[in-house]
């Protein structure tokens, strides 16, 4: 009886031994449920982490919008009132009206509707001298980037939504703004004359007003180009593009110096969208400028 008690106690503790070792561990359905609900988990908090990310990034944009906008109005406190000079430029800055245009060179460009052009200087896509943020020589030219002493970090003339990469350097390029084509100190000749061109700060508030009129605005990388924004002045066509970032949203710099985001409705939503008259285009125009 002794050794049957003792064998029979053995085998109690192997019993509860074992029983505790399987409890310990998972079974492969259990595994297979836990993971299941890691991945339900993941896909019901990822549209929310994304959210925040775009918010996060439009919030970025702004900050950014409103520095180059501020750097706008210093510049005309020092230059008798004149905005930055907007000119569509090739290299060398502007030298027509005795100062540099607000950034400097031309990106590689090529629309659907069939335009294109190369990038002159060949290097500037990707190098922040011309935004004149730095040295404000080298490379054969002088005088580059008239805001740039004002607004001195190159990441403020990029949105941080935008990833495009330069297709002659396989590298993000150096900026993704652009300016008013009716707002700045300089020439009118790829313009509509019927409508305003606004060269001091002391013009706006005849016909739109400072707090109404669009400077700075993120562009489209497939018409971004050199830093003069063209636009239908009457809102009846698309020339450049705004670019969509933030959820369909743009961010903008004011004269007044303020910056928000604007959100787009229907002909900026798409790059294939037909040209005409639409809600989009009408907003621009309405913000750009004004008729004489």
């Amino acid at each position: 009886m002794g050794i049957m008690n003792i064998l029979s106690s053995g085998h109690k503790r192997n019993s509860r031994r074992n029983s505790r070792q399987s409890s310990d561990g998972f079974t492969l359905i259990e595994l297979l449920v836990v993971i299941a609900i890691i991945a339900i988990l993941a896909a019901m908090l990822l549209p929310a982490l994304n959210k925040a990310k775009v918010r996060a990034q439009g919030i970025s944009c702004i900050n950014n919008m409103k520095q180059l906008g501020t750097a706008g109005i210093m510049y005309g406190q020092d230059n008798t009132d004149h905005l930055p000079v907007n000119v569509p430029t090739t290299s060398g800055g502007d030298t027509s009206f005795n100062g540099p245009n607000w950034v400097d060179g031309t990106f590689y460009w090529n629309t659907p509707s069939g335009g294109s052009g190369p990038e002159t200087p060949f290097g500037c896509e990707t190098n922040d001298f011309y935004l004149g943020t730095g040295r404000q020589d080298g490379f054969g030219v002088t005088l580059l980037g008239s805001i740039g002493p004002y607004a001195k970090a190159p990441g403020v003339y990029k949105c941080p939504a935008d990833r495009y990469v330069s297709i002659s350097h396989h590298s993000e390029r150096v900026r993704s703004c652009s300016a008013n084509g009716y707002v700045g100190y300089g020439t009118a000749q790829f313009l509509n004359g019927q409508y305003r061109k606004y060269q001091k700060f002391s013009e706006f508030g005849v016909g739109v007003g400072s707090s109404d009129c669009f400077v700075y605005l993120d562009e489209n990388p497939v018409s971004l180009n050199d830093g003069f924004y063209l636009y239908d002045a009457a809102g009846n066509s698309i020339n450049d593009r705004p670019a969509v970032n933030h959820g369909n949203y743009t961010s903008f710099s004011f004269a007044d110096g303020r910056a928000a985001l604007h959100k787009w409705e229907d002909k900026f939503l798409t790059l294939n969208s037909p040209s005409g008259p639409g809600k989009d285009p009408g907003w621009m125009a309405l913000h750009g400028t004004a008729r004489k």
